[in-house]
């Protein structure tokens, strides 16, 4: 590996935790703004006698649609950096697929 796709790996690696961490905040606010009966530090406590599979279900559709947008965001904000700051895109891995 070059130090180009090593530098790329790392930038795009800080990208994506940085997006995740917003990503999880958002996710947050929306389930406050939306269940407003639950306790705003853990909406999600399987634990709870209060939390009902509605509320699971709920919580992991919005986890799953919101973590999913927040890494096609931060990719291509990650790639956007990278060409703005070298000029060229940002170099690609191809990794053959894994055998059957």
């Amino acid at each position: 590996m070059t130090s180009r796709e090593k530098a790329w790996k790392g930038a795009s690696y800080l990208c994506g935790l940085l997006g995740a961490m917003l990503a999880k905040r958002l996710m947050r606010a929306g389930y406050r703004a939306i269940r407003s009966n639950t306790d705003p530090a853990s909406p999600f406590d399987p634990t709870d006698a209060r939390f009902s599979w509605l509320d699971a279900v709920l919580w992991g559709i919005a986890a799953g649609i919101g973590l999913g947008v927040a890494q096609v965001v931060s990719t291509r904000v990650a790639a956007a950096g990278w060409k703005a700051a070298t000029g060229d895109r940002p170099p690609v891995s191809v990794e053959p697929p894994p055998a059957i």
